[in-house]
């Protein structure tokens, strides 16, 4: 039951842009909103590389804005990252940031504008999650359909110094407007269409377990599941499907839309712990973490995995709330399987470092985060077993 006593806030960006071929009128949706003057692009080599960095450049330039494009994001960005795209901005005399990419160079994007009006580097401010007050307009047009972070206020930044994972959480770094424009997305290799769309999928299902799941929230992520259920395995494997990338599109930017109050919740948690000390790429980590998360909420969760079942595709009639929870958990494994992707972190780590990334899990302020969404509490023991079920592979009584 969501919480129908609570007060929830909704955030989004002030204009979202969808659409086939939507980029190629960046500058007049800019224009519309009342911003002006020169545009730095934050992106990374790939982006450039393929040309889509030109084409917002010369989309930009057709409706008279001066243009500067940083293309030396990277993935899982960190501090130094951040101030590199931020002093690049500075010294091209930037008016306001589009971040162009993945949700990696989007995020720097993000921070970078903050820091185009702000004094100071992104270490200052990261440590308290926050910036005192919103810096320049941010732009965020994505090319992978996966974090959802065009309409979110959250960007996730590693210390370089300790290599672990930290974010910003914040409504001043909430885009101004989000472009989704599915034609970028064409482009994106089978397996970062997979580890993205599985992240996309991670958001949706984590939001309806957290605390403050509520109808809008619930409706939007629900869509979600069925638009990558649908969709996923025909983007990842008939690229340029465009009914599928379009589907998608949508899927990752509802599912962020869905996140951005409720939260995510453990298996987020396990993603973080897993990418702060093996340097699993988030999407990835999103994938090792979530059937174990679902399954770490049934008690609490039963009614909402088995809606989730059944936008998931499978047939729960004749089934009991239990038996349908579990198909969701089964389907959702099975799905993460037909895209390619790991279903446990053994590739990447030790069985043995499960006691220390259980302290992590149960201690790190970084990770502990995740559980003011939860409706479920962690302790060190749960961490544990999460950990072990996730390197072993086993749902239920059963290793798979």
């Amino acid at each position: 039951m969501f919480p129908m006593l609570k007060v929830v806030q909704y955030y989004t960006p002030q204009k979202v842009v969808f659409g086939v071929n939507a980029v190629d009128n960046i500058g007049q949706y800019i224009k519309e909103m009342g911003i002006s003057g020169k545009a730095i692009i934050v992106t990374d080599p790939g982006v450039a590389q393929a040309g889509i960095a030109d084409r917002v450049a010369q989309a930009l330039k057709k409706d008279g804005f001066e243009v500067a494009v940083f293309d030396q994001g990277k993935p899982e960005p960190d501090d130094v990252a951040c101030d590199q795209a931020a002093e690049f901005a500075r010294k091209e005399g930037g008016s306001f940031v589009i971040g162009l990419g993945g949700g990696s160079a989007i995020d720097i994007g993000k921070v970078a504008a903050q820091l185009l009006a702000l004094p100071g580097k992104t270490e200052d401010y990261l440590i308290n999650t926050t910036f005192p007050k919103k810096g320049a307009p941010i732009i965020a047009v994505p090319t992978t359909s996966g974090t959802g972070t065009e309409c979110t206020m959250y960007a996730v930044i590693t210390f370089a110094k300790d290599g672990i994972k930290g974010f910003f959480a914040t409504p001043t770094i909430l885009p101004d407007m989000a472009l989704v424009d599915p034609t970028l997305t064409v482009s994106m290799p089978p397996k970062v269409t997979a580890s993205s769309g599985i992240d996309a999928l991670s958001h949706a299902i984590e939001t309806m377990m957290a605390k403050q799941e509520n109808p809008l929230t619930d409706a939007i992520a629900l869509k979600a599941i069925e638009f990558i259920a649908e969709a996923l395995p025909v983007a990842v494997y008939e690229g340029d499907n465009l009914e599928a990338r379009v589907k998608m599109a949508y899927a990752s930017m509802m599912a962020g839309m869905a996140f951005n109050d409720p939260g995510i919740v453990e298996g987020h948690a396990l993603a973080h712990t897993l990418g702060s000390v093996y340097h699993v790429p988030h999407g990835v980590g999103c994938a090792v973490a979530l059937p174990y998360a679902m399954e770490y909420n049934m008690g609490h969760c039963m009614e909402k995995l088995a809606r989730i079942a059944v936008a998931l595709g499978q047939n729960t009639a004749g089934m009991s709330v239990r038996q349908a929870a579990q198909a969701a958990v089964y389907a959702v494994k099975q799905l993460i399987e037909d895209v390619g992707i790991p279903t446990t972190w053994a590739p990447f780590g030790k069985k043995e470092d499960i006691p220390k990334l259980a302290d992590m899990m149960a201690e790190s302020p970084w990770i502990t985060a995740f559980y003011g969404w939860s409706k479920r509490p962690m302790t060190k023991e749960a961490a544990v077993e999460l950990l072990t079920r996730s390197y072993e592979g086993r749902l239920g009584d059963k290793l798979y």
